[in-house]
């Protein structure tokens, strides 16, 4: 028995040496990878040259590779990192065909690139995926969304546009901050770290404060103090999870919603804390004109957008079956109409204020929370 394990312990030392495995054993060739990326002249405002650098991985074992380039605006080409000149604004699908020689395949990589317009004119709207901030014009076309740079989050569900200083305010819930911009991106930087779960975000341009939720309740900040940890509680002892909040500048009271249950209220001058509908939960409100506007939690699958009188009374609905608890709700006072998210189907949907005429104004390819909508341009 001794023997045959001393045996059998020189067998595995030898395979450790040797590898035991079958050098003539037929290894399949690494599979072609298309991918490419590029820049865009002129700020992306058309007429725009758009530079693409070829990154595709080509092993050698699969021969030689072509490459053949489709611009999306019925122009192609065939080198290997060609430039093309969009003259006209619009958002182009590029897709690029890796084929080659020996291994015979043929792989595509498809990717959308917006070339703006320098004429359009519109309202501003923004919202986040979660993880970066988009931004496009309401008017009559078609929106296009793009990336607004340099913003970042880690999971961002609340915005809010201080519109007298044209800046982004926006929650992110998983690092505990609120973040500040300009609307082009520049200049983003902490504003406010330590915050405990922060979704919603509310400005009170009388006071120049900012308000946002915790977990617990609701704290306040100054907009000039710039000392990111500078905050006081304006609300406590809320357990159900406060999200969404709103101001009611003209009668100087602050509306919430909590995720868990209860829309609330309170004044600005911390006075007259009220449950106006204790058993609605939901994830946003909005203040417009003198009533709010609330999504309330059915059940699974079916969330309602509700608007009700700055009291509570007179509820009606505005939109049913609605997929997932919204973080977003907006109002474009130029053409009087609602905007909400529904993040089952990562679609932005508008309305009339009473829920007429419901349309699909935008879909992304993620979610779309802390909707926002400027003054028109």
């Amino acid at each position: 028995m001794k023997r045959l394990q001393i045996l059998i312990l020189f067998a595995l030392v030898f395979c450790l040496v040797h590898s035991c495995g079958d050098d003539d054993f037929p290894v399949p060739p690494a599979s072609t990878v298309p991918q490419f990326d590029y820049t865009i002249d002129n700020d992306e405002l058309a007429p725009a040259t758009v530079t693409f650098t070829n990154t595709s991985i080509v092993p050698t074992t699969v021969g030689l590779a072509s490459f053949t380039w489709n611009f999306g605006d019925g122009e192609s080409s065939t080198e290997e990192n060609p430039s093309h000149l969009y003259e006209e604004p619009g958002a182009y699908a590029v897709n690029l065909v890796v084929t080659t020689s020996e291994s015979l395949e043929i792989r595509q990589a498809t990717k959308t690139i917006v070339i703006k317009d320098p004429n359009a004119t519109g309202v501003p709207i923004y919202f986040t995926d979660g993880g970066q901030v988009y931004e496009s014009l309401i008017n009559t076309t078609a929106p296009i969304f793009t990336q607004v740079p340099n913003i970042a989050a880690q999971s961002s569900y609340g915005m809010v546009m201080d519109t007298l200083n044209m800046k982004l305010y926006i929650s992110d819930y998983g690092a505990n901050k609120i973040y500040r911009s300009n609307l082009d991106g520049s200049n983003f930087e902490d504003f406010r770290t330590g915050i405990d779960q922060p979704n919603g975000l509310t400005i009170d341009y009388q006071e120049n404060k900012i308000y946002w939720d915790t977990s617990t309740g609701i704290q306040r900040g100054d907009i000039d103090n710039t000392d990111v940890t500078q905050k006081e509680d304006f609300v406590t002892g809320q357990p159900n999870d406060p999200d969404g909040l709103d101001i009611d500048l003209v009668n100087r009271k602050l509306y919430w919603i909590n995720y868990n249950g209860g829309v609330w209220s309170k004044n600005l001058d911390e006075t007259g804390q009220v449950a106006l509908l204790p058993t609605v939960e939901g994830g946003s409100i909005k203040v417009i004109g003198n009533r709010i506007y609330y999504d309330e939690y059915v059940g699974s699958g079916d969330i309602r957008l509700k608007s009700a009188n700055l009291d509570g009374s007179g509820v009606s609905t505005v939109a049913v079956g609605i997929g997932r608890v919204i973080y977003g709700i907006a109002y474009d006072a130029e053409n009087q109409k609602v905007y909400w998210g529904d993040r089952a189907t990562d679609v932005m949907m508008r309305a009339n204020l009473d829920g007429s005429s419901p349309e699909v104004f935008y879909t992304a390819s993620g979610d779309t929370r802390g909707i926002v909508i400027g003054k028109q341009q």
